[in-house]
């Protein structure tokens, strides 16, 4: 069933052939990463990611609709090893944003990975993303790390991480 923030509905993108799940569902990856200016390989790889997590049991995918238009996602996986869990992708169209989709999409993220017993949450992010870095605060997340050259040898990536207690 699906889940509301607002005028938002959030559902959980199962794989193609569960009732809840549509394969052209994960069609507007590529037209909101297109429309938001992000690079072929990180395009191809999101769509590959997308199609891998929706069938796995450690992992979700979260879709945001407004109008019954897809205009986000998330992905969020949960590593066994440690009980971390990784938001591994979150993306919202521009004609979308401050309009509380990513909010509503990472709140679902982090209600999945509290229900599947993970301690915490982590995402990484550019180090030069400032929306990107002041949403997370703004979340409540806490920098954990930088890595250099993370997104490629002139882009430096940043970890921030938030634990339930």
């Amino acid at each position: 069933m699906p889940n509301r923030h607002a005028h938002i509905t959030i559902t959980h993108h199962q794989n193609a052939d569960s009732p809840t799940g549509r394969r052209n569902d994960l069609d507007c990856i590529r037209t909101i990463l297109t429309a938001t200016g992000w690079d072929e390989r990180y395009i191809a790889a999101f769509e590959a990611a997308a199609q891998a997590y929706a069938g796995r049991e450690d992992a979700a995918v979260y879709l945001a609709r407004l109008d019954d238009n897809v205009v986000g996602f998330a992905f969020v996986e949960l590593h066994g090893w440690n009980r971390l869990a990784q938001l591994q992708g979150l993306a919202v169209a521009p004609s979308a944003r401050r309009q509380g989709v990513a909010s509503a999409l990472v709140s679902h993220a982090e209600g999945w990975a509290r229900a599947h017993g993970a301690r915490g949450i982590y995402v990484d992010t550019p180090v030069d993303s400032e929306r990107g870095r002041l949403f997370y605060e703004a979340r409540g997340y806490q920098l954990g790390y930088t890595m250099p050259r993370y997104y490629g040898d002139a882009q430096d990536g940043v970890t921030y991480q938030k634990f339930w207690n």
